[in-house]
C-alpha cells in the first residue's frame, strides 16, 4: 500500500511574514483554514511542508484509510473541513 500524507491547514496565511509561505500554501492546494488534503508522500511535498510546518499539521496514513472524498483531482484529494456546511 502506498503511503499518503494527511495535511490540514491550522493557521491562516494572512499574517505570514514571507511571501514564499503564501506561494507554497497555494501550490499545495490550500485555499482556506481547516481544509484537509491527502498528498502523495514524496521528497518534493515533504520539502514544501517543511517550509510551512507552522501553518499545517501532517500525519502519515495508508491509502486505504482515506474516507470517501468530496472532490478528487490529480495528485491530491480534497475534503471539506469542520463547519463548512457541506
Amino acid at each position: 500500500m502506498a503511503k499518503k500524507l494527511k495535511v490540514t491547514q491550522v493557521r491562516s496565511i494572512i499574517h505570514t511574514q514571507r511571501d514564499k509561505h503564501k506561494l507554497v500554501m497555494e501550490s499545495l492546494g490550500f485555499r482556506r483554514n481547516y481544509r484537509t488534503l491527502y498528498k502523495n508522500d514524496s521528497p518534493q511535498v515533504r520539502g514544501m511542508l517543511e517550509k510551512v510546518r507552522h501553518l499545517v499539521t501532517v500525519e502519515e496514513i495508508e491509502e486505504k484509510d482515506i474516507p470517501a472524498a468530496v472532490k478528487k483531482s490529480a495528485g491530491f484529494t480534497l475534503l471539506d473541513g469542520p463547519g463548512s456546511g457541506s
